[in-house]
């Protein structure tokens, strides 16, 4: 998938890793010579980012806001698993922030866990943590992206792998695209 979004943003500028974690897809972004940076909610993962990948650039931020980040800021934007983390009431407000700082004809990768359900954890990775993690029927997702502006390019979905390797849900990945507003959206 990284690679598709690779290819679809052609080398016309960055592509942000939002909600980075200890920068992973930035890492591996990187590896393949595609300019990328990352950002991050947690201090604390953007940090362990910085730590881990010494050459990419990697700030705090809030996909909610980001103040720091001016309009048209990147030609393509991976959102893996962070949309998962948004209340369903702010999504569509988070998706506008996110088309906001996403060039015009630049692409977002979204993915997330498949349902309705949100899942809760006080302790993850063997530390003590208040986590929310919901989940998405992928009509809901598609919606919620048309209503922030986007053009929905192509759907993906996917069974889990082994239960040891991930936890059990299937996937959504969505590739979709910030065209100017008057452009008519078919399909999907």
């Amino acid at each position: 998938m990284l690679d598709w979004l690779a290819e679809r943003v052609e080398g016309s500028g960055p592509i942000c890793d939002m909600g980075c974690g200890p920068g992973q897809i930035a890492g591996y972004l990187h590896g393949r010579a595609i300019a990328v940076c990352g950002i991050d909610l947690s201090g604390e993962m953007v940090k362990q980012a910085k730590r881990l990948n010494p050459d990419i650039s990697f700030h705090q931020g809030d996909m909610l806001a980001l103040f720091d980040v001016p309009d048209d800021s990147y030609a393509g934007i991976a959102a893996f698993y962070s949309i998962i983390h948004i209340p369903r009431p702010s999504v569509v407000a988070a998706l506008r922030e996110l088309k906001r700082v996403l060039r015009l004809e630049g692409t977002l990768l979204l993915t997330f866990h498949i349902g309705r359900q949100t899942v809760h954890r006080d302790e993850f990775l063997g530390k003590e943590v208040s986590l929310d993690f919901h989940f998405f029927e992928t009509e809901e997702m598609k919606s919620y992206l048309r209503a922030a502006g986007f053009h929905l390019e192509e759907v993906i979905e996917r069974d889990p792998y082994a239960e040891d390797v991930e936890y059990p849900s299937r996937r959504a990945y969505i590739f979709a695209r910030k065209l100017p507003d008057s452009t008519p959206q078919f399909g999907f």
